[in-house]
């Protein structure tokens, strides 16, 4: 009977351990069927990948550079064209975008940026949801993101590369090993604060909105008035990359930055709970509605014409 006993416990143990590893093995695919749905992913997967870590040094910024404050003098505003490779597809960063990081403050700034925005997405009764742990540094890897982005610098590579490699937790039992930016997007549709019906699904538009928001709040209370250059470049930046979550989203994007920068609109959002009523489970068509013609008909922005 105990030979028995612990034999079945095995085989159960053996049949646990292979139904969460199918669990896990399906969780790999869907970041790898994401990945490969995303040029800048791949861009920045092959990258990482490549044996040449030499950066142009007139692309990197000045990650010690003070931090700008609003009672500063704004620079002049100046176009920066979003620079395209990849078949048109892919964001690369330039001498001059590389120049408006400088101009806001270097580094330090955008983590408070992204520090400002993650510290309100947590009290989002939208945003929270799809953030498995409040303990990560998700400002920090998201500062560097865009730093690189921007810069061509390496020190998002350099962060990934420090990462313990550890799996995380999420719904049903999952796990994942977070170490870029699609298995992170993963990880946050797989959240366990997610209802059960809703694991797994992609952002939705309103969704996105809701993030553009509260996002463009952050750079308006840490960037301020100091780069208008800046703030127009980051808006379409956003605007570009927001586009492989949510086709339709990079037409709010505009639309996104305005309501931020009214304060009458975030003391309502404030009000009502930290929640966006006006936004969400809103059809396309409805949301369509609620921004300017030109901007619902324009197809092409925020790239050149």
């Amino acid at each position: 009977m105990a030979k028995s006993a612990t034999a079945q416990g095995r085989a159960a143990a053996i049949a646990s351990s292979i139904t969460a590893a199918s669990r896990d093995a399906s969780l790999l695919d869907h970041e790898k069927e994401f990945r490969a749905s995303d040029d800048d992913a791949l861009f920045e997967q092959n990258l990482n990948s490549s044996n040449n870590s030499e950066e142009d040094p007139n692309l990197s910024a000045d990650v010690t550079a003070k931090s700008t404050t609003m009672n500063e003098l704004a620079t002049p505003y100046h176009y920066v064209p979003l620079e395209m490779g990849g078949n048109g597809r892919t964001h690369k960063s330039t001498v001059a975008s590389a120049a408006l990081i400088q101009e806001i403050g270097g580094l330090p700034t955008l983590e408070r940026m992204t520090t400002h925005f993650y510290n309100n997405a947590f009290l989002d009764s939208t945003l929270d949801n799809f953030i498995r742990s409040h303990g990560d540094p998700h400002a920090k890897r998201f500062s560097r993101w865009i730093h690189q982005k921007l810069t061509g610098s390496s020190v998002w590579d350099e962060e990934r590369a420090s990462r313990s490699g550890r799996p995380v937790t999420v719904a049903n039992g999952h796990t994942i090993v977070v170490h870029d930016r699609s298995s992170a997007h993963v990880a946050a549709w797989n959240s366990p604060k997610r209802p059960d019906h809703e694991v797994g699904r992609h952002f939705k538009l309103d969704e996105c909105r809701v993030w553009m928001r509260l996002h463009f709040c952050a750079m308006r209370v840490i960037v301020g008035d100091s780069s208008p250059s800046f703030t127009d470049y980051y808006i379409r930046f956003i605007g570009h990359f927001i586009s492989v979550y949510e086709g339709t989203a990079p037409t709010f994007a505009r639309d996104s930055a305005r309501w931020s920068a009214d304060q009458k609109n975030t003391q309502e959002y404030i009000d009502n709970g930290r929640t966006m009523n006006d936004v969400l489970g809103l059809s396309l068509g409805q949301a369509l509605s609620q921004i300017p013609q030109d901007e619902a008909d324009d197809t092409y922005w925020p790239y050149e014409m």
